[in-house]
């Protein structure tokens, strides 16, 4: 990857970096991708694949809880009205 690439990237991810930290970024992405090759070319042919343990999981048992959360989320809320969640009005 170069600086061009990584650019494109944080255009499209709506990311900003200063030139100074776009230059370490190029270089730990291609540090990244000289890893995933070195994974990618290792041997797993030995390796036993055993999708069907993860269905032999035990998962809890789904249960109803009545409760009434609204104060607790409201009060992570920048801004609220009543119990409703206020935002930034974005069409005129």
């Amino acid at each position: 990857m170069d600086t061009k690439e990584i650019n494109h990237i944080a255009k499209l991810a709506r990311l900003k970096f200063d030139e100074g930290s776009v230059e370490g970024i190029t270089k730990d992405m291609n540090d990244i991708l000289k890893w995933m090759d070195i994974l990618q070319s290792a041997d797993t042919s030995s390796v036993d694949n055993n999708e069907d343990d993860a269905q032999e999981l035990r998962q809890r048992e789904d249960v109803v809880k009545i409760s009434n959360l609204s104060e607790d989320l409201m009060k992570n809320a920048p801004e609220c009205y009543e119990h409703y969640f206020t935002v930034p009005k974005v069409v005129e």
